[in-house]
């Protein structure tokens, strides 16, 4: 491209998370100028727009059709891909678009037909095909130092969190073939750029499940086949387990490995005539690459990490060098791996692997879906109904014949997550005057369960405090009997072993030095209780436990610090009780709190007896998972030592979410204190599972059942 050529002009299309990545690659590319940023959701747009600078804000796509942007980048889920880039073309506009390029390999080619007629660039994202460490194997191939291939192997054995505890809305579990088009294309990728359109393919499914809304998903797919003289096959397994993403090929020459997840690429050949030394002499070369690449990705890492670029990790690191490449190419014909063509090839094949595959539908699905039909006006508003918690909630209420009335962000979502129950869906955000007053229409109780999460204070400040203070204003207004709130234990000082927190021990007097979560739950409770003081709102405080049972992780923060579902450090020694609670005595527990009288402005705790320690958890775990789990005891000034050092790293480049770390928030989260829910018990006659053999049978076993069912 010549010096004297003005910017290129890009606009992003949907402000979900995959704009981060492409914001700070584009950030890095000297041809071009991201000017703006388009989204339905003006506060999403807005927000994307501050943080990276971007100077317009457009919140429809017919605005974005008549802007002056040269390239827009489509970050839109899949089923929108094809509108979205159709309009985007006819309107003079080159397209960068996040795979899949559409769902339809016929879309695709009118796509390529009408960008080639229209002379624009027409380019489609598979990650990891950037990869550095890709990279090298492919120019291996390409450079003969591989000989012919004989076999590749892709492997994407990798756990999808969304098939244990959704949102169950997702587009790729909408339909058993849509795995194939939402992760099929990171693996037929490397298929297509190796190897070519296959000749043969064989498809083999197994290991359905049965999600809410009467949605079928396949968990294990094997597909396989050959182009010309080699064979391929392609493992994808969303099951629970260790991660294994990796490309294998078998050369004439050599083999080859390429190891996405950690961006390490291995080449062997013999070494020696003698079995002997060939052996020892492979060893000592892998475990060189091994090392020097590792240690290099490490710097890189670090780097990265702390000059906030994609260099952080691989998965943003390949998407980065994608788009690098589209635009260091975008004059003279974009890489092969960047063309529409190719990605119309990718969807070919995962047409081919759909139509193979015999997918048995749900059963039940050719039944129509529940719907509600309450004779009676709801009494009963539940704001976060759709969590692990209030879904518990929600059911024991219509159980009990309440009228319920769900507040929730997507009815869509809520609708699934809350399948078969006769409940009310209001849809919209606790923040909003108007949907506020339509929620609260007749009620006599208001639930207050929801949360937020954040990188920052302001986060919550936004989006927990604020939301929660409005939602008390309008109860108030509409003449609410009874507002129940739910708080943590996390807001407690449980640092000492002496200590013993009841219902009415104060929360943390030094709270500002906690983290975001704790801190906000406690500035909730401290907003809530002053309006009751003030204003009479009718206020009920509980607070519940680690919260166990059948839809939370096994690998729970309550219990230490995961690193991963088989290594845990606890937060001290491990050997004190914790004050677990099974997730349907917290739903008892909320159930009673509505119907007691002369409770107002008091606080409850929900935990149960100090029965069980971390080391008995984790032990419970091992027996139920049948996985030995690395567990070690860690100091805590050993923990907060790290966060020391990591946050000082932050200061020094003023890192948008630097914090001041704390001993004392580190201290806490051991919870050594002992919990004492006598006046629950009295108050509310409330009776908790109360043994050990509860917990660990209906909290862990029934935790690890539904994980790996």
């Amino acid at each position: 491209m010549s010096s004297s050529r003005r910017p290129i002009r890009v606009a992003l299309l949907g402000a979900g998370y995959i704009l981060e990545s492409h914001a700070k690659a584009l950030r890095d590319v000297p041809s071009v100028e991201l000017t703006t940023v388009c989204d339905v959701s003006a506060a999403r747009a807005r927000q994307a727009a501050t943080r990276f600078g971007i100077p317009t804000v457009l919140t429809s796509i017919d605005e974005l059709l008549s802007s002056d942007c040269d390239v827009v980048h489509v970050l839109l889920p899949p089923q929108l891909h094809f509108d979205a880039t159709h309009r985007l073309l006819e309107a003079g506009k080159s397209v960068f678009v996040e795979k899949p390029l559409t769902l339809d390999s016929q879309q695709c080619d009118a796509l390529v037909s009408l960008a080639q007629k229209a002379s624009l660039r027409l380019g489609v994202n598979h990650n990891f095909l950037f990869l550095p460490a890709y990279e090298r194997l492919r120019r291996d191939l390409h450079d003969g130092r591989l000989g012919t291939v004989d076999n590749l192997s892709v492997n994407w054995l990798y756990s999808l969190p969304l098939i244990q505890f959704g949102p169950f809305n997702n587009w790729m579990l909408n339909a058993p073939s849509n795995i194939v088009f939402e992760l099929g294309p990171h693996l037929v990728a490397f298929v297509v750029d190796l190897l070519g359109m296959p000749e043969t393919v064989n498809v083999g499914v197994d290991r359905p499940i049965d999600l809410p809304g009467q949605q079928r998903v396949y968990r294990h797919w094997s597909v396989t086949g050959h182009s010309g003289r080699a064979s391929w096959s392609l493992n994808l397994s969303l099951s629970p387990g260790q991660a294994d993403r990796s490309v294998r090929v078998r050369g004439y020459a050599s083999t080859a490995q390429c190891d996405l997840d950690r961006d390490v690429y291995l080449r062997q050949a013999v070494r020696s005539t003698s079995a002997l030394f060939d052996n020892l002499l492979s060893g000592l070369h892998t475990s060189g690459q091994w090392g020097a690449q590792t240690s290099g990705n490490l710097i890189r890492s670090v780097k990265g990490t702390l000059q906030q670029s994609l260099q952080s990790n691989p998965f943003l690191a390949s998407i980065g060098r994608s788009i690098a490449t589209f635009y260091a190419t975008f004059d003279d014909g974009i890489d092969s791996r960047l063309q529409g063509v190719f990605g119309a090839d990718v969807i070919r094949l995962c047409e081919q692997i759909a139509r193979t595959a015999a997918l048995v539908p749900n059963p039940s699905a050719d039944r129509p879906a529940a719907q509600a039909s309450l004779q009676i006006r709801p009494t009963v508003l539940v704001v976060g109904g759709t969590g692990f918690i209030g879904k518990r909630l929600v059911k024991l209420l219509v159980d009990r014949g309440e009228s319920v009335r769900v507040l929730t962000r997507s009815a869509a979502a809520a609708q699934l997550e809350l399948d078969g129950l006769d409940v009310e869906l209001c849809q919209g955000s606790h923040l909003d005057p108007l949907v506020l007053e339509t929620a609260l229409a007749d009620i006599d109780t208001v639930y207050h369960l929801a949360k937020a999460t954040g990188e920052r204070w302001s986060d919550y400040e936004r989006n927990d405090v604020e939301p929660t203070r409005a939602l008390a204003d309008a109860a108030l207004k509409a003449g609410v009997r009874r507002f129940i709130y739910t708080g943590t234990i996390d807001s407690y000082h449980a640092a000492r072993v002496s200590d013993t927190i009841t219902c009415d021990t104060p929360l943390d007097a030094r709270i500002t030095q906690r983290n975001h979560y704790a801190r906000s739950k406690a500035a909730c409770e401290h907003l809530l209780m002053r309006m009751h003081r003030e204003l009479g709102l009718p206020l009920v405080i509980l607070r519940p436990g680690i919260v166990i049972g059948e839809g939370a992780p096994a690998s729970h923060w309550g219990v230490g610090l995961f690193h991963s579902d088989t290594r845990v450090d606890y937060w001290g020694d491990g050997r004190h009780p914790l004050p677990f609670v099974l997730v349907d005595d917290v739903a008892d527990a909320l159930v009673r709190a509505k119907f007691v009288k002369g409770i107002e402005g008091q606080a409850f705790l929900l935990t149960d007896g100090p029965l069980l320690t971390a080391r008995q958890y984790v032990a419970a775990v091992e027996k139920h998972t049948g996985a030995k789990i690395r567990a070690k005891s860690t100091r805590i000034w050993a923990l907060y030592a790290k966060d020391l050092i990591k946050e000082a790293a932050k200061h020094m480049i003023r890192h948008p979410n630097r914090r001041r770390p704390s001993y004392r928030d580190w201290a806490c989260r051991a919870l050594c204190a002992r919990f004492d829910s006598a006046k629950t018990m009295q108050v509310l006659g409330w009776k908790p599972a109360g043994t050990s053999d509860a917990l660990v049978r209906r909290g862990i076993a029934r935790a690890v059942e539904y994980c790996l069912r």
